[in-house]
């Protein structure tokens, strides 16, 4: 009897997955090149003859310098008018690290006093952890950065974004929770925010999607990003209008070998 009165839950909650709409409406086929993924390398879109770049890759003239750096972490992201930001760990005596960015306004000539975006980190590797990634969005001039580190509640990856220039930092927003520390990338267009990570809880190595609508302040949706073939690693992104393409190296199993795997879709939610 007890199962038959759990029946129509079931058919309920089946009904209800099953309205639920798509996140990402993903093209037929994933990409295989060879090699791994190149710091420059552009993806034509279907629909449109821009290229989008898929990593910004930018070195400055000169790079912030204060105690502590881990200069391995150090990254840059061109943002309006000649502004630009840089991101990066510096460790504590305790092996924690803050996360720090700072902003110039001669396009990385120069750098502004650095603020502290996240101070939570409890961990003690150091500067052994992948660095952050930071990307300034073209439309609305806002900075956003995903990053892995200890906090209180748990390890994983966190979001936060500035929308005053560098000047504040928002309350970091938990992507996804787990141990393993793992790279990611953020691309925006607008409202709309997009990380793509390693998954910290996959047993083989897989990429996630989380999709804000809301400028970041809220990640709406996640869901799976990669295929199912080899392992995916170092995932970047690109975001146009509701077009997304994403970019990772892939070790097969077996051999190791090494090609770039790269996947477009719409954002249909």
């Amino acid at each position: 009897m007890r199962s038959l009165r759990l029946f129509p839950l079931l058919l309920l909650s089946v009904a209800v997955q099953a309205c639920v709409p798509k996140a990402v409406i993903w093209d037929e086929a994933v990409q295989r090149l060879p090699g791994a993924l190149a710091d420059t390398m552009r993806l034509a879109w279907p629909d449109t003859a821009a290229l989008p770049v898929l990593v910004s890759a930018w070195t400055p003239a000169t790079w912030p310098a204060e105690p502590g750096t881990c200069t391995a972490s150090l990254r840059a992201a061109r943002a309006l008018d000649g502004e630009a930001f840089a991101s990066w760990f510096a460790v504590r005596p305790d092996s924690s690290v803050l996360l720090r960015v700072a902003r110039s306004d001669d396009d990385g000539a120069t750098w502004n006093p650095a603020v502290t975006a996240d101070s939570t980190d409890v961990g003690t590797a150091g500067c052994a952890r992948p660095a952050p990634f930071i990307a300034a969005d073209s439309l609305n001039a806002y900075v956003h950065v995903v990053y892995h580190l200890v906090a209180r509640e748990g390890a994983g990856l966190f979001f936060t974004h500035t929308m005053e220039r560098g000047a504040l930092f928002h309350e970091p927003v938990p992507i996804v929770y787990g141990d393993r520390p793992s790279a990611a990338a953020v691309a925006s267009r607008g409202d709309t925010v997009v990380v793509v990570y390693e998954d910290p809880n996959s047993r083989s190595a897989r990429l996630g999607l989380a999709i804000s609508r809301t400028q970041g302040h809220i990640f709406e949706r996640r869901v799976p990003a990669s295929d199912e073939t080899g392992e995916a690693h170092l995932p970047r992104i690109a975001v146009r209008g509701t077009r997304v393409a994403i970019a990772w190296t892939v070790t097969q199993r077996g051999n190791g070998a090494q090609r770039t795997a790269v996947r477009l879709g719409t954002l249909a939610w």
